[in-house]
């Protein structure tokens, strides 16, 4: 008698394909991801972030996050616990491609060279070393959108020692400086 299969193939990728663009909405929604573009890619191994001064490959990496569906949840159509059980799954994910992140970028900076360490140091006096060394790019409004992520000890220590008026005008000169320079590059990169 030939043996008789009762998985249902079709169903199971349809469930993953719906487990992936859930995940891929809720990274839209989260403060840092959804911040990333986000490319597909086909290939495992290495990817190379830095080539000069210090070659920076990281690892392609697997995640993955334990979930339980049980039958209930489709029998009777429990979408509450469904939803649950996706969430906690994504929270899982979100919170490693979070930290891989800033790992990645970590070590990027470190390569480059553009980490500048404001232990002992005022904060803002360091933060007006690192706009000097920053790359800075604006749009079409004169609006670079920098955002910057620190480390919850620095958050801290940022809101309890404001800048003073000299380190807000010394940093809005930079910005000024960098946004006339950037403008000047571009138009002399213009084709004829």
């Amino acid at each position: 008698m030939p043996k008789i299969s009762l998985s249902l193939h079709k169903y199971d990728e349809s469930i993953t394909s719906l487990i992936r663009e859930i995940k891929v909405g809720l990274d839209k929604t989260h403060p840092i991801l959804g911040e990333i573009q986000v490319h597909s890619v086909v290939h495992g191994g290495t990817t190379r972030q830095v080539t000069e001064p210090e070659i920076v490959d990281t690892e392609m990496k697997q995640y993955t996050a334990p979930a339980i569906l049980h039958f209930d949840y489709f029998l009777k159509t429990n979408t509450e616990q469904f939803a649950e059980t996706i969430y906690g799954m994504w929270e899982t994910f979100a919170s490693d491609a979070t930290k891989t992140l800033f790992e990645t970028v970590s070590r990027t900076t470190e390569a480059v060279g553009n980490v500048h360490n404001a232990a002992g140091r005022n904060i803002w006096d360091a933060h007006l070393e690192m706009l000097e060394s920053m790359e800075m790019h604006f749009d079409e409004d004169g609006n670079h959108n920098y955002k910057y992520y620190v480390h919850p000890d620095t958050a801290k220590k940022i809101a309890e020692n404001p800048p003073t008026p000299e380190q807000n005008k010394r940093a809005e000169e930079i910005i000024q400086r960098k946004k006339e320079e950037y403008y000047a590059k571009k138009r002399t990169r213009r084709l004829s």
